[in-house]
């Protein structure tokens, strides 16, 4: 072992002799303990264990970091170290400019540069003498393209043509059309030319410039991603009665992402690619992102806060005068009001409020008048419910005894006078073709997409089996539809270009509107026109322009799932 106890030793390593010392002192330390209670060894033991852990860190250095290829460093040596008057610098400066072109190509060309444009420019701006290059391809003498391959084809100086293809059949010539450019030499450098783009090195010269990026949250109505994305790929949601995502409609704003349908699902996953290639400041003046991919505030300015700011002030009087109770006077909540419009600056806007309220007055005293049926309830069928009112009645009836004298009987009656009173209540019906099912379940890896593999367990186990899907009963009449979806065998989604490469996809489809002759926004997952129908307690399926369908012929779909509201009738009045 080495001597660690000795300072200043020739050739001695500190950091080794630390480490050295900490295995040294955890051997001591465990011998010392070897007669104490299990608890003290085991508290003892890990002190020592994290002071040897610490020091042994300190003998494993830091890799160097690679740094990112720079578009700005990358010319200017491409432009000052490249010696473009022999054949083999030519071949090494176009191979570079190819490898630069695939990085930096589509990132210049969204800016409206071009790369071989900028080297030209560049060449000029470095003070590069260019004519030295042009002397090389159009010169005829020893030193020049001429000369190489006249030594290298072993003929005469006349028999090389380079305007006929150096004098090989088939091989056309082109340094007859060369035309030398015109060069002013002002010096300088690139920084003000050409961006200061730059790319990871790990992905530098492979043409890669994006990566995609998975992000996902539950139990939110919005997901706000971590990087700012250069393409949505899919938006995906779960609902609480799903072990599956799907496709769904959203709208975007920057980096978050708000689901059309918000408050539905429990889950919420983005896929979405970032750009690899970053523009760095190059003075300080130029902001860090390009102003085209700044993220849109959500915050808008309020131009008349003043005025808006009374508006709000009046809808809580309002508010206040329709939650009082018929006793109560309003007359002061009135008078509110009317001191906030006399304070309100823009008289256009002023005269809006006024209005306005003058409306709402007249809907007021109807409300105050009649509240029951002062407006229909309709659902969303057009179905108009009636409101209410439980009616408690004393009924009193005249009886005889066996006596033969009378009583009156009094009873007490609670119960709503046009039926019950209702409340909301989920219902799902859900079938499987048991045949097609057990063929997908036998294709998918359950290694790599468990998920998948649990949806389609789950379908085979619990779902009602059934060979046709073109009609199908409900349990209960429904109050509103919620969602219709098919599961399906396949992997590229044509409408949300979505593939999924474990070759199983649900998405739902949207209801047939009769009024139009062809129906719009179908789901293209396999049959491209499926739309659903409700006539009472079925549901039935059509094509886009109204023919019967049943899902269960297309080759892919395996499952049709319905979820949909009821309302369940009670008596909250009823007690006993």
């Amino acid at each position: 072992m080495a001597d660690f106890k000795t300072p200043n030793l020739c050739g001695a390593n500190e950091t080794l002799n630390d480490a050295l010392s900490k295995i040294k002192n955890l051997k001591d330390e465990i011998l010392a303990q070897s007669t104490a209670l299990p608890s003290v060894k085991k508290a003892a033991f890990e002190s020592k264990l994290t002071e040897l852990k610490s020091s042994l860190d300190g003998l494993a250095p830091d890799l160097p970091e690679s740094k990112p290829v720079n578009l700005q460093s990358e010319l200017t040596s491409l432009i000052n170290d490249v010696d473009r008057k022999t054949a083999q610098g030519i071949a090494t400066f176009n191979a570079k400019v190819a490898e630069l072109k695939k990085d930096f190509g589509g990132a210049l060309s969204d800016k409206g540069l071009d790369l071989d444009k900028l080297i030209d420019e560049g060449t000029t701006k470095l003070g590069k003498d260019i004519s030295a290059a042009t002397d090389f391809l159009t010169g005829t003498g020893e030193g020049s393209l001429t000369g190489e391959l006249t030594q290298a084809l072993g003929l005469s100086g006349e028999s090389v043509n380079l305007s006929s293809g150096g004098g090989i059949a088939g091989v056309p010539g082109n340094i007859s059309e060369y035309v030398a450019p015109t060069a002013t030499v002002t010096g300088g450098n690139l920084c003000d030319l050409i961006p200061n783009l730059e790319i990871p090195a790990d992905v530098a010269g492979t043409g890669v410039t994006t990566k995609e990026i998975e992000d996902r949250v539950s139990n939110a109505s919005t997901l706000t991603l971590s990087e700012t994305p250069k393409e949505i790929l899919s938006v995906q949601g779960k609902k609480t009665t799903q072990s599956f995502f799907t496709n769904i409609q959203y709208k975007q704003n920057g980096k978050i992402i708000v689901p059309s349908a918000t408050g539905t699902y429990a889950t919420i996953k983005v896929t979405y690619t970032v750009d690899l290639i970053k523009e760095k400041p190059i003075a300080a003046k130029q902001a860090d992102v390009p102003p085209e991919k700044e993220e849109v505030s959500i915050i808008t300015t309020n131009t008349a806060a003043k005025d808006t700011s009374f508006e709000g002030l009046i809808a809580k009087f309002k508010k206040d005068i329709e939650s009082a109770p018929s006793s109560k006077d309003v007359s002061k909540d009135i008078a509110n009001i009317q001191s906030a419009f006399a304070s309100i600056g823009s008289p256009e806007f002023k005269a809006k409020q006024e209005a306005d309220f003058a409306t709402w007055q007249t809907e007021y005293k109807k409300l105050k008048a009649d509240p029951l049926n002062y407006k229909p309830v309709v659902s969303p069928k057009g179905q108009t419910i009636k409101a209410t009112t439980p009616q408690t009645t004393i009924t009193k009836e005249v009886k005889t005894d066996s006596s033969g004298s009378t009583y009156t009987e009094t009873k007490r009656v609670t119960s709503s006078d046009a039926g019950f009173a209702s409340r909301q209540k989920e219902k799902f019906t859900e079938i499987v073709r048991l045949d097609k099912a057990k063929e997908v379940l036998s294709t998918i890896d359950i290694s790599k997409y468990p998920e998948e593999y649990d949806f389609v367990e789950e379908t085979i186990e619990f779902y009602q089996a059934q060979s046709s899907a073109s009609s199908i009963a409900l349990t209960d009449t429904p109050w509103t539809i919620q969602y219709v979806s098919i599961a399906s065998n396949i992997f590229y989604n044509r409408k949300t270009k979505v593939v999924d490469p474990s070759g199983v996809q649900q998405y739902d489809i949207p209801e047939f509107d009769g009024d139009d002759i062809v129906q719009r926004g179908a789901a293209e997952g396999t049959t491209g026109n499926l739309f659903y129908k409700l006539d009472g307690q079925t549901i039935t399926f059509r094509d886009a322009i109204g023919r019967p369908i049943d899902p269960f012929t297309d080759e892919n779909i395996f499952a049709v799932n319905i979820g949909y509201l009821t309302l369940d009738k009670i008596d909250p009045n009823y007690k006993g």
